[in-house]
């Protein structure tokens, strides 16, 4: 990722997935977001290596956890590895095809491999979100700004 401060989503703010989505891996959604909590400060600190455990763990134990793929997707981008970045950026849209976060990430994660047709497209779906006030997170608003100015660099 090209930004400074990685964007991940909060906790709180996370899906909620049925009790037995959980009980059945042994965790609650408190651990849960505990655990996804650990694994975004080490993010912010910069100790990859410690986040990409935490995340990829969390990817296994709770698949269907987007902000856990999100995290993934951040921590193989600051690695260079855009395939694995992308593949999360995927996995983390499609556990929450609504997540504004996880559509940006997905379109970041395209311009990084160079297909830069499906990133236009997610680009412009997010441009008219954005329009119509359905995202309206400054820092995600910025970031968003910052992928299309990446692509618009790249198209030249």
């Amino acid at each position: 990722m090209d930004s400074g401060k990685f964007l991940m989503v909060e906790a709180e703010e996370t899906r909620k997935r049925k009790p037995s989505d959980l009980i059945k891996r042994g965790y609650s959604e408190t651990e849960v977001d505990s655990m996804y909590s650990l694994g975004r400060h080490f993010l912010e600190c910069g100790h990859f290596k410690r986040a990409e455990i935490i995340f990829k763990g969390l990817n296994f134990i709770v698949p269907e956890y987007a902000p856990a793929w999100l995290g993934t997707c951040a921590v193989c981008s600051t690695k260079k590895e855009y395939e694995l970045a992308l593949n999360a950026a995927s996995k983390a849209f499609q556990a929450d095809p609504k997540s504004a976060e996880a559509e940006i990430y997905l379109a970041c994660s395209l311009i990084s491999v160079k297909d830069f047709n499906a990133a236009g497209t997610y680009l412009g779906e997010i441009a008219e979100k954005i329009d119509a006030g359905i995202i309206v997170k400054p820092d995600l608003i910025r970031f968003f700004r910052t992928q299309l100015v990446r692509y618009q660099e790249a198209m030249k």
